[in-house]
């Protein structure tokens, strides 16, 4: 799973989700409920609170699974922790054999800021209507 340090940024603070929107199969927000391990993954009790960009598989709102492998976890960068709310942008990969959510590598996780949703709801209105660029 990808995610942002200051060395991926150039030494900036923040990490620029906007750069990745268009480019993203999926865009949500997640609340984190709960964390156990599964075998080689660790399965993340969620609440997805918003979808601002649906992927192949469709995304509902409510609780369900985040599916992340253990490897992926082990870097710590950020920590996913109980209790936060991450913007999750991802790949349409399928879940190990259940059903849910799954971030790899290739998924941006970075911790949310309530700033953040005005701005993905225009970013949504705007490919809603065809002004955003195809990938």
């Amino acid at each position: 799973m990808r995610r942002y340090t200051r060395l991926d940024q150039n030494q900036s603070q923040t990490p620029n989700p906007w750069l990745n929107y268009h480019f993203s199969c999926g865009s949500v927000q997640v609340h984190i409920l709960k964390a156990d391990k599964a075998g080689e993954w660790w399965k993340f009790t969620v609440n997805i609170i918003s979808v601002y960009k649906q992927g192949e598989s469709r995304i509902r709102r409510g609780d369900q699974f985040l599916w992340v492998r253990a490897k992926d976890v082990a870097c710590k960068c950020p920590k996913i922790k109980p209790g936060k709310k991450y913007l999750l942008l991802g790949n349409d990969e399928d879940s190990p054999g259940q059903s849910g959510v799954v971030a790899d590598k290739g998924s941006l996780v970075i911790q949310w800021r309530d700033t953040w949703a005005r701005r993905l709801r225009k970013f949504q209105q705007r490919e809603k209507k065809g002004k955003c660029k195809k990938a």
